[in-house]
């Protein structure tokens, strides 16, 4: 492979034009068949330029592994000189007039797709997935966002296997014909790309419910799903009235069709899919009950729907005008769905958990080899930008405009952006332009943060004048060629009593800034990046008796949480550098005042507060990726905290042991302390075997699938009897229910620096299939995410996944693709493991049929070696 290989596949934002010729209607026909499925397509095509052409310009239809029949315009047949058939699509030589009707008869195979994009058999169904490129895979087709459609959709099919036929709109008509089948009519008045058209043909069950908008309209709600499952659609029909009501409340957006539909589909690339008025959703995020799901199973399903349901408005009735742009729509529902999730749950407990995960996860993106800005310049496989730069850090962005102009004119900004642009493909410009004529502020400097990729670090620096009493805070650009930016910075401004004596939002702009302060009677204690307000690292000088301060002392929730992890972190670091007597004297100091009030804390805040950080993220401030050390380290400190409060502890595990299996906040806290003061006892080594009984019978005895899986997962981090006891109970009792079950295959593989054993022989049970991308997910993503195994110093992590991406190219290329980015953090790794790493990566690159999604990631790894 060489780099012209992958230049020549490049999609580049300054060649974006607009499309020559569009398709205003469609009108399509499905004769469904697992085998071979016939699919005709009959266009309006407009010339979509004004003025006199000399010669009007072919015609190219995108297309992807299809079978043509035949070709009509005007319904005459045409002869095979007047187009020609490539690997992207077919191109029509000499079109008729400006306008003309174009008909497309083609058959596809969705038995043989295993790529699960397009037409795709899963369980008892067929079903699309057509986000990004996945409609070319149906039929040709003019396949690009900025070209919007109204759809006619007639599918036929055997009634006894296909009993209920689904697409986007509203049912015009049913019939039944011939032969034993049947026939059904969808229209959609709303104009939509391509990507937005959706079809389901199965024998599924489904549940009704109703809402009635502010307006008084009555909308039809179901959700379909195997029969089997019926009973567990309930949380998320709940979820999904909540997310309508919230949507009018908050907004002023009420649902624009008579009826709205949820598929759960078993087998799933993504998490869901906002296809207008016939949402597909991966099985995990719509079925959910107390036996079976966990209560983060539950949250997430609580903000997905959500999610989906708020596509409607911002992604569908105002869309994207290229991919380049797809931060537009994502970002901007991320961070709706997130408002609505911290409306309906704990708002403190809720942000500190999005800001662990981008931390995590998209900070490290950031200071990798894929790391690019929200709105990318290229692209060679756009599957690969569903990123969680574009979603978490889209969202930050969108977030840090609310507080830059306040959340009630950004109210007023999203209702002008969609009146304005409903029914248009558009790019951040328009949503940017949008927000000031509202606000009636300059945003050109927040523009930057669509185009600056990374992470950006500020120095602070702290200026306090004893004599006036006067103090400062000085902002510096550590990176002085990058854009230049404007960001909200929350602060506080704290007396030596605890007290807070100002706070504001400030907006910090352009490469320094400066911010002054009068009349203090002694130094205020700074708190900075309140609730976390702006996706940037800060450096400012400050000792562990500050952030010490800060965590008694804030009563920002989320900055509270952060103090504290910075308490935990220097202390981590003085054990690292074996400076160990008193490392920990400023820690139990705070947590003694924790425990001593711990009555008037939430529970669910209080377990994350008495969290220690995980593996990955002491690896990074540490900037040791030893994992092995990193490990001791933990469970050294965890130990400690364990052995000192064992006393309370066990009296937070006693209090909370009897819960109740419901959704609510103080349920969910009660589990969450229950479960993390197992996990704390369990490190005691006197009581250890009693723990793991307890363990254990808590495990058979759970109400709620968070006990259960808890247990679980506590005793598959030891290695003691009841790890193999547990494994097997669980298995044992939830081998029929395959979401489940996949729990069952992340937890044994997701600790211990010898997992990748457990992996391979876990891959090779009849229940893992690498077919399913849940049950992939759950086995090689959580291996690969658990850094002792996946680096472990022989490398024969990287050649089990390696072998595993291998398999999958030629299966799911998307999958392959999004487990393959799971290497960039091999770049951190021992030039020993890392040499090996790099071999597999070539020789992966050089395999026969290599994907476009695979190359494209393996080749960015491979270059930031």
């Amino acid at each position: 492979m060489n780099s012209s290989d992958i230049s020549s596949k490049v999609h580049r934002l300054e060649d974006y034009a607009p499309p020559v010729w569009t398709t205003p209607e469609i009108a399509l026909r499905f004769d469904l068949d697992i085998e071979r499925t016939l699919v005709r397509a009959e266009y309006k095509v407009h010339f979509n330029e004004i003025g006199f052409v000399p010669e009007l310009p072919s015609l190219f239809l995108n297309g992807v592994s299809l079978h043509l029949i035949s070709v009509r315009v005007n319904g005459l047949l045409c002869e095979p000189n007047q187009y020609r058939i490539t690997s992207l699509g077919l191109e029509l030589f000499k079109p008729p007039a400006k306008d003309f009707t174009l008909l497309i008869e083609n058959s596809i195979s969705p038995k043989s797709n295993t790529a699960l994009e397009g037409l795709y058999h899963s369980g008892k169904m067929l079903c699309t997935q057509n986000e990004p490129e996945g409609f070319r895979k149906i039929i040709y087709c003019i396949d690009r966002p900025d070209n919007l459609s109204i759809f006619t959709v007639t599918l036929c099919g055997d009634q006894s296997s296909y009993p209920i036929l689904l697409s986007n709109g509203n049912l015009i008509s049913t019939r039944v014909l011939e032969n034993g089948k049947h026939e059904a009519v969808w229209f959609d008045p709303f104009p939509k790309p391509s990507y937005l058209f959706a079809l389901v043909a199965g024998n599924l069950a489904h549940v009704s419910d109703r809402f009635v908008t502010s307006s008084g309209r009555a909308i039809e709600l179901r959700i379909f799903v195997d029969e089997k499952n019926i009973e567990k659609t309930e949380f998320a029909m709940t979820s999904l009235k909540e997310a309508m009501r919230w949507d009018e409340e908050t907004f002023g957006l009420e649902y624009d069709l008579d009826l709205f539909m949820i598929v759960a589909v078993d087998d799933f690339n993504m998490g869901a899919m906002e296809n207008k008025g016939l949402n597909l959703f991966n099985s995990k995020l719509v079925l959910a009950d107390k036996k079976s799901a966990t209560d983060e199973t539950f949250e997430s399903i609580l903000g997905v729907v959500a999610h989906e349901y708020f596509h409607n408005w911002t992604g569908n009735r105002v869309t994207l005008r290229n991919w380049f742009n797809l931060t537009l729509k994502e970002g901007l529902t991320v961070f709706r769905d997130q408002w609505f999730t911290e409306d309906k749950t704990d708002a403190s407990v809720k942000r500190i958990a999005d800001v662990l995960f981008l931390k995590e996860h998209q900070f490290a993106e950031d200071a990798g080899p894929i790391s690019h800005p929200i709105l990318p310049k290229f692209y060679v496989e756009m599957n690969n930008f569903y990123t969680v730069t574009v979603y978490e850090k889209g969202a930050e962005v969108i977030r840090m405009l609310s507080l830059l102009i306040g959340r009630e004119t950004f109210k007023k900004g999203l209702s002008h952006y969609l009146k304005e642009y409903d029914g248009q493909g558009v790019t951040y410009e328009e949503f940017i332009s949008a927000m000031e004529f509202v606000s009636k502020k300059n945003l050109d400097l927040f523009r930057n943060w669509y185009h600056r990729k990374g992470t950006p670090n500020f120095k602070i620096n702290e200026i306090w004048n004893d004599t006036t009493g006067d103090y400062s805070l000085e902002f510096i650009d550590m990176d002085a060629e990058a854009l230049s930016l404007s960001f909200p910075m929350s602060v506080a401004l704290f007396t030596e009593e605890g007290k807070i004596k100002h706070e504001e939002i400030l907006e910090v702009k352009g490469k320094s800034f400066q911010r002054n302060w009068k009349n203090f009677s002694s130094k205020p204690i700074i708190s900075l990046q309140r609730s976390f307000s702006a996706p940037i690292k800060i450096h400012i000088d400050r000792n562990i008796r500050e952030y010490s301060f800060l965590a008694k002392y804030e009563s920002e929730g989320v900055s509270r949480f952060f103090a504290l992890q910075e308490v935990i972190f220097e202390t981590l670091r003085k054990q690292f550098q074996n400076d160990s007597p008193g490392a920990t004297l400023d820690l139990f100091s705070i947590l003694d005042e924790i425990f001593r009030e711990k009555e008037k804390i939430a529970k669910d805040f209080l377990s994350y507060l008495l969290n220690v950080p995980s593996l990955t993220q002491i690896a990074d401030v540490l900037k040791c990726y030893d994992y092995e050390i990193i490990f001791s380290l933990r469970e050294k400190l965890i130990s400690l905290i364990a052995m000192r409060y064992q006393d309370q502890f066990q009296a937070l595990y006693d209090e909370n042991s009897e819960t109740i299996p419901i959704q609510s906040r103080l349920e969910i806290g009660k589990r969450r302390l229950k479960n993390l003061s197992l996990s704390y006892l369990l490190h005691i080594g006197n009581i250890r075997d009693e723990m793991s009984e307890k363990a254990l019978i808590q495990q058979r005895n759970a109400k709620h699938m968070s006990e259960e899986l808890s247990s679980l997962r506590f005793l598959c981090e030891g290695e003691g009897s009841n790890r193999e006891r547990s494994v097997a109970d669980f298995y044992e009792k939830w081998k029929a229910d395959p979401l489940v079950l996949d729990y069952w295959f992340s937890a044994q593989v997701s600790y211990g620096k010898n997992a990748r054993e457990r992996a391979e022989s876990l891959s090779k049970l009849p229940e893992f299939r690498f077919e399913n991308p849940n049950r992939v997910r759950a086995l090689l993503g959580a291996f690969a995410r658990n850094p002792r195994s996946f680096h472990h110093l022989d490398g024969s992590g990287y050649l089990f996944m390696g072998a595993a991406l291998e398999k999958l190219n030629y299966i799911n290329p998307q999958i392959a693709a999004n487990l393959g980015k799971l290497f960039q953090s091999i770049r951190l790794q021992p030039e020993k493991p890392k040499e090996i790493a790099k071999l597999e990566i070539e020789r992966l690159l050089k395999i026969k049929d290599l994907s476009n999604d695979l190359e494209e990631v393996l080749s960015k790894i491979l270059k930031g070696l």
